[in-house]
């Protein structure tokens, strides 16, 4: 017996809309089986989008990755991040500004029957002193008196709720304006090693030059590239290789100060700017941390197996006047192949070849 049910659509239109649904998903699937592609939730979600080819910019992006045979675990992340997780950022801010909304309305009502409270109150006053003024004996000035009671009374209670509604709603709003803060923070990270993404460097970079030139002060970048990192992943595997890009971004987040930042530029490039910082300082940071890197043993949980030498190259660039952030990133690229060309596990902050760190 067949138990399969047939969906039930509610009029033709509906069936036209699940009809795209499935043919995208089935085109999704397929091309995650053809390709050999991670079977992950953020795959999917890309070849989706892909399959549906609502967004010209993933298609040209998936195209390009499909014509390279690049569909890694992290460049597909990096393309989820950059492209789709926008859209999910954006929905967060929306429903954020939604509840804002609500809250802002919620403020106004209480702000209006404050006011209308108030006036009611000023009438009564008004009409009270008048009675006052007109009272024959002690009997009617007691009435006004206790009718002024009684108002008074009602009008503090009136008050308490309108006080008492305004700090709910206020505690309300930072509530929501945190929820916010962390919302665009979780957008500038890199969701495996916790430091900021690419994204967030493109921003820094280009704030931080455009301080440089205005102030005339020092400004450095560095990228770092982990040597021989594919044969870690290919010999103890992508989960091993995963923890030792988080010890190699720990490391480096470890040494920078509070005004550098580092950002995972690539599967296992990063990119380290530093603000107020001339060529020769930089450099002995950098090396600091191509130190400890090749210092920090890593060995397997359980076995105690050791993962070998693992160490990284560096290139270190100098703004200079004139320069624009694909500059600084381009020549700091420069130096970091030379540094590879010239036997990796060494800081190379200058154009020519030097002696072996």
């Amino acid at each position: 017996m067949n138990d399969t049910k047939t969906p039930v659509f509610s009029c033709p239109e509906e069936q036209k809309v699940f009809s795209r649904v499935y043919k995208y998903a089935d085109m999704a699937t397929r091309l995650m089986e053809e390709h050999k592609t991670p079977p992950f939730p953020n795959t999917y979600a890309l070849m989706y989008a892909y399959a549906s080819a609502e967004n010209d910019d993933i298609v040209g992006i998936v195209d390009n990755m499909l014509e390279r045979g690049d569909l890694s675990a992290y460049e597909i992340d990096e393309v989820y991040s950059n492209h789709l997780c926008p859209m999910q950022d954006q929905a967060k801010r929306e429903k954020i500004g939604e509840r804002v909304e609500a809250q802002i309305s919620s403020v106004l009502d209480l702000v209006g029957t404050g006011v209308e409270n108030s006036d009611q109150f000023e009438t009564v006053l008004q009409q009270i002193g008048n009675g006052i003024g007109q009272t024959t004996s002690i009997d009617q000035l007691s009435a006004a008196i206790s009718n002024l009671m009684s108002e008074n009374q009602r009008m503090a209670g009136q008050s308490r709720k309108l006080s008492d509604g305004l700090k709910e709603s206020r505690k309300q709003i930072e509530l929501l304006r945190r929820e916010l803060e962390d919302v665009r923070n979780e957008s500038m990270r890199d969701p495996l090693t916790s430091v900021h993404n690419r994204r967030a460097f493109d921003i820094k970079l280009a704030a931080e030059l455009d301080a440089a030139r205005q102030n005339n002060s020092g400004l450095c970048l560095a990228i770092a590239d982990l040597d021989h990192f594919k044969r870690v992943n290919d010999t103890f595997g992508h989960r091993i290789g995963d923890e030792v890009l988080k010890v190699f971004a720990n490391i480096i987040s470890e040494n920078i100060k509070g005004q550098d930042l580092v950002a995972r530029y690539g599967g296992e490039e990063f990119a380290i700017i530093l603000p107020a910082t001339d060529l020769k300082a930089a450099s002995i940071l950098i090396d600091r941390i191509r130190l400890q890197t090749f210092q920090r043993k890593l060995v397997l949980k359980g076995s105690k197996k050791p993962l070998g030498d693992i160490s990284a190259s560096f290139g270190i660039a100098q703004f200079v006047p004139g320069m624009t952030p694909d500059n600084l990133v381009e020549l700091a690229d420069q130096r970091l192949y030379l540094a590879k060309r010239q036997g990796r596990n060494r800081v190379q902050a200058e154009d020519c070849e030097t002696n072996a760190a």
